[in-house]
């Protein structure tokens, strides 16, 4: 029933075009008539419409002051300007109710409407309990080799073999590169990101400085070239208008695998960085980054550095849902909807990514989110200017409650703005902040949603520098091979977060990639059945010693018999210092010719 101080009026909702028909949700086939029977059950054109007030010269009562006001899980955002002001309103619309909160005074005020429908019950919408997803029962392995190779799936590898071979009879050459050729040439790379030399050929040298004899004794140089001439993911006879047609194999592969584990409860949003610096039209910069120039990755993670899902960003060709509502917000509720997120997950991203609609957009799905937003994103909220906020107290803090989402500007080193719609209440907890002028540790009020997003906000930037650590040294001009080998070093990072976090591990990284990258040579590679060329620096090396006329004796080894050095007779007498086999006749002749 109305109340006698109440007003009647109609509320019209107007759909979209039906050219984004395919923006819709399974109830789109609905007709409008038969969608507005029942209110809880609104198509997506419903939903994502537009609310206006036919009369917008009609006198709006105030409410009282303990109005509770009302609150859905279908709600909408809009900004627009009210006829005959100039003062901005936002409207949020919450099923058959119109909550208004108008900038006056430097206050909001609610201004509520009763509609001809019953309105639903007054009660504060909540975020999903998160109920974690089970375990995949196919990972059972405790060895970190086996973990490697899950989180680098055998599709990937037989595609890699598939591609590389039919690459190679392309070019006319015979490769035949078998599974095991390939392990070894994976172990090869991930041992140059913790042992790198300046050339890669240097890693099957004799010289004592460089040799590493576990590459040595695994495969030959020239088959290593060969093989990382001709590796491949794809057919280049059918090449798309896709920029990352050849790498795309990596990303759908490596997601796939990493679908099958649960995700936590707190996960970030943010973009990771792939180091290139030839040219390239994807090629991204982002200043003050530790990675400049590259790729750039958007990349859903937790906060061990377990990244959940990736996707690169190549303009109109990115694989992710356009959602309407900016980039920002598509990524996220892309990577949502790819990594088939359960609802009660929480999500934190920074200021790239956050605005006011996608908050709201998230609170629809059942998904909590938190991030710093930029000035240019509050619209009318009425903050003070950060300028002038800047110049208060260090902790203090202003704060807007609304109906889905808290609003927090906070003064720190600079001036932060926080929202969330996973608090109702604005709560404060107390943060050491360094005191320039004392020299010491102060004690400063700091709101709990700050202290939430510090504390899970840098899983992808854990996750990047994991990778950075000991990334993959070896290079090639191909402009795809920075996406291959950082694959690699990202499988690397997901299978020792996994081994840390599930299988209680208490390896380190660089323990963990060293395990994995000598276990692959050992049990995958062959040992070359002769001794290749002795490298110039060798014979270099040797001649200088052999000529210095410093403290040369012969001496009886007493063992079997040798060739001698210069002549080629058998003798048991050598060279002390150079431990070449020499007749004592031919001990003079062979230190100075």
């Amino acid at each position: 029933m109305l109340q006698d101080s109440e007003t009647v009026a109609d509320i019209t909702v107007v759909p979209e075009s039906e050219m984004h028909a395919h923006d819709t949700d399974c109830d789109s086939d609905q007709s409008d008539d038969e969608a507005t029977g029942d209110h809880n059950r609104l198509p997506s054109r419903l939903l994502k419409g537009e609310g206006f007030l036919p009369n917008s010269d009609m006198q709006l009562p105030n409410p009282p002051d303990d109005d509770p006001g009302c609150s859905s899980s279908v709600s909408q955002t809009e900004t627009r300007k009210v006829s005959g002001t100039n003062e901005m309103v936002t409207s949020q619309i919450v099923g058959p109710m119109l909550h208004k909160t108008k900038n006056q005074d430097r206050k909001f005020k609610k201004i509520k409407i009763a509609a001809k429908t019953p309105a639903q019950a007054n009660k504060k919408y909540q975020i999903p309990r998160y109920v974690p997803k089970e375990h995949d029962p196919g990972f059972t392995s405790d060895d970190p080799v086996d973990i490697f190779l899950t989180f680098y799936p055998k599709s990937l590898r037989d595609a890699t073999l598939e591609m590389s071979n039919l690459y190679a009879e392309q070019k006319g050459k015979t490769l035949n590169l078998t599974e095991d050729e390939l392990l070894t040439f994976y172990g090869i790379l991930l041992i140059s990101g913790y042992n790198s030399v300046p050339r890669r050929r240097l890693l099957w040298s004799d010289d004592y400085d460089v040799s590493n004899t576990a590459v040595k004794d695994a495969m030959r140089r020239n088959r290593f070239d060969e093989i990382m001439s001709s590796v491949h993911l794809v057919d280049n006879m059918k090449i798309t208008a896709d920029p990352f047609f050849k790498v795309r194999p990596l990303f759908k592969h490596l997601n796939d695998i990493n679908k099958a584990i649960p995700i936590a409860e707190h996960v970030a949003v943010d973009e990771m960085m792939i180091e290139y610096f030839g040219r390239h039209g994807c090629k991204q910069f982002i200043r003050g980054k530790p990675i400049r120039f590259g790729y750039k990755i958007w990349s859903l993670a937790s906060s061990s550095g377990f990244v959940h899902q990736m996707e690169p960003y190549v303009g109109s060709h990115t694989h992710l849902v356009e959602t309407g509502l900016g980039q920002g917000p598509s990524v996220i509720l892309g990577l949502a909807e790819k990594a088939e997120v359960p609802p009660g997950v929480k999500f934190y991203h920074d200021n790239l990514f956050t605005t006011l609609f996608l908050v709201d957009e998230m609170t629809l799905r059942g998904y909590g989110s938190c991030g710093t937003m930029r000035q240019t994103q509050l619209h009318n909220v009425p903050f003070t200017a950060p300028k002038t906020f800047k110049k208060t107290p260090r902790g203090d803090a202003e704060y807007l409650v609304e109906v889905e989402k808290l609003i927090v500007r906070w003064n720190d080193n600079s001036v932060v703005t926080v929202v969330s719609n996973m608090e109702r209440e604005f709560t404060e907890t107390e943060a050491k902040r360094w005191n320039k002028q004392k020299r010491t540790m102060d004690k400063v009020r700091q709101p709990k949603c700050i202290q939430d997003y510090n504390t899970h906000m840098g899983g992808v930037d854990l996750h990047d520098q994991f990778v950075s650590r000991y990334r993959v040294n070896i290079r090639s001009k191909k402009w795809w091979w920075p996406c291959f080998s950082w694959a690699l070093n990202s499988a690397m990072v997901n299978s020792w977060c996994y081994y840390r976090s599930w299988k209680s591990g208490q390896k380190d990284l660089l323990s963990f990639q060293r395990l994995v990258a000598l276990t692959l040579l050992l049990r995958h590679g062959t040992k070359p059945s002769r001794q290749g060329r002795r490298s110039s620096m060798a014979v270099a090396i040797t001649d200088a010693t052999r000529f210095d006329s410093l403290n040369h004796w012969p001496c009886n080894t007493g063992s079997r018999y040798k060739r001698c050095k210069n002549c080629g007779g058998r003798t048991s007498f050598a060279c002390g210092k150079c431990d070449v086999p020499l007749h004592v006749e031919c001990f003079k002749k062979y230190h100075t010719e």
